[in-house]
């Protein structure tokens, strides 16, 4: 029985372990896991237990006394009833896992080894065996480790027994066992409610800590980002819910930096009714696009090479009739160098602004776009002018499968000329020279990266059903029921 319990008690807290005071510490990501989870957990997994380990069999029980020696082994589980079961907040102390009425039969082979006066008596033979009116009351601890790993220990382990039956069955003592069965109940009873907490310590202190310690705290986005959701405070334990603090912060993958900002206060959220909630700031934004403009990302140089379906071409300073490309906007490039090509040089001159409005998501960038002119197969190029651009739009996310995913709304556009060697060029071919950029490269480009999705709650043995999203002040909380697959 005491494997059994262990097993229940192991994938509790692993479920938990996919998360992974009065004021939050500021942070990237919070979870909050509600009293709901943990019903829901607890359910599913004690329906599990009971399926797999009717019909089993259960790890060999021995103990090794002053002068006696019993082992019970090929222990046969006939029958296992668990009648209720709780999991429960222990305000600012941790987690509570209760359980009562347990009732087991097994069927097994006893070895016993009697030794009095160094004359040794031992046997061995079948034995039936009920435990009737099993309870545990099994507190957790969890914290956080040096490694920002969270840390899980049993903090307390109470297992009661209300009483046991056997009955012994062949060997030479059996008839014998059977006359004085009361006494053997009562000892096997005492090595129970040692076992049973004995081998909850171990799973949970040994085998479960070495497992969290091995758990991932950062994921890769992309081939240039990684996202570091490794725990920032330990969690907090309220009447109804656990929370966790995550740093929540992107990092370039091959230069690991800090910001120089602070994430903003999360605004506070009641709310209980769905199983998990998290919190993302827009810290983690900024953190994104900070990394991108500080290492070089936003910047490039579009060729035709870029501009594909309608617009392949569209750098050309000149084109057929019925064709649309830079040079019927500007004549003067095709008076001045006829059958040539366009670069421009895309640059952002500070990090994109990721905010917050009226409920709704905007995007804010500044930048510049530089022109240059060349013949097809030549490497030297030709100063034509610089624009300063001004682009704004809203952002429709959307969370599904784990990931974060966002999309660009219509994107607004202001541009003026700030240097140019081409005189004059008119509001209507920057219009068109920009809205062509943003159509074809800038918006796909954006929108690509967005449905890669930053990953956040992903598990493969966890679905996430009934998902709601809200846009709060510089956070946008995502709401979630669970379903699991695979335990």
């Amino acid at each position: 029985m005491a494997i059994r319990v262990s097993l229940l008690f192991f994938v509790f807290v692993s479920c938990i372990g996919i998360l992974s005071a009065s004021h939050d510490p500021l942070c990237g990501l919070k979870l909050r896991i509600t009293t709901a989870c943990l019903n829901y957990a607890n359910k599913v997994m004690i329906d599990k237990v009971l399926k797999k380990t009717r019909g089993g069999t259960m790890k060999a029980i021995e103990n090794d006394s002053h002068h006696l020696y019993f082992k019970l082994e090929n222990i046969y589980v006939k029958e296992l009833s668990v009648g209720r079961s709780s999991v429960t907040m222990i305000e600012d102390k941790g987690i509570q896992w209760s359980a009562r009425d347990i009732s087991i039969s097994v069927s097994a082979d006893y070895h016993y080894k009697y030794t009095q006066l160094f004359l040794p008596i031992k046997d061995h033979g079948g034995i039936d065996g009920s435990v009737f009116g099993g309870s545990f009351d099994v507190r957790l601890a969890v914290g956080i480790d040096s490694t920002r790993r969270p840390s899980v220990r049993v903090d307390s382990c109470n297992y009661a027994i209300d009483r046991v039956k056997v009955k012994f069955n062949g060997g030479i003592s059996s008839l014998i066992l059977n006359l004085f069965k009361s006494l053997v109940e009562h000892y096997l009873k005492d090595i129970l409610k040692s076992k049973v907490c004995d081998a909850l310590r171990d799973t949970v202190d040994r085998d479960l800590e070495k497992s969290l310690h091995q758990a991932h705290i950062s994921s890769k986005i992309g081939s240039k980002f990684l996202l570091d959701y490794g725990l920032q405070e330990p969690p907090v334990f309220n009447s109804d819910s656990m929370e966790t603090f995550h740093k929540g912060i992107i990092y370039w993958r091959n230069n690991i930096q800090q910001v120089p900002f602070q994430p903003s206060p999360f605004p506070p959220v009641t709310r209980n009714d769905k199983m998990i909630y998290a919190w993302v700031s827009g810290y983690m934004f900024r953190s994104l696009t900070y990394q991108a403009q500080k290492n070089g990302m936003l910047q490039k140089t579009l060729t035709n090479d870029d501009f594909l379906n309608s617009a392949v071409g569209f750098l050309n300073t000149s084109c057929k009739f019925g064709k649309h490309c830079i040079g019927k906007f500007l004549p003067q490039l095709q008076h001045q160098f006829p059958r040539e090509v366009v670069e421009i040089e895309l640059k952002s001159r500070k990090a994109p602004n990721i905010i917050l409005v009226d409920g709704q998501l905007r995007l804010i960038m500044n930048g510049s776009m530089t022109l240059f002119v060349k013949a097809p197969n030549a490497t030297e190029r030709k100063y034509l002018f610089t624009m300063d651009t001004n682009m704004a739009s809203s952002i429709k996310v959307s969370y599904s499968d784990g990931y974060l995913r966002s999309n660009l709304g219509k994107m607004n556009c202001n541009v003026c000329i700030s240097n140019s060697t081409l005189h004059p060029i008119y509001d209507r071919a920057l219009n068109f020279i920009m809205q062509t950029i943003v159509k074809h490269y800038v918006k796909p480009a954006l929108d690509g990266q967005g449905s890669v999705g930053l990953p956040l709650l992903k598990s493969d043995d966890i679905k996430l059903v009934n998902t709601n999203l809200t846009l709060t002040q510089d956070a946008i909380i995502i709401g979630t029921d669970l379903q699991v697959i695979e335990i």
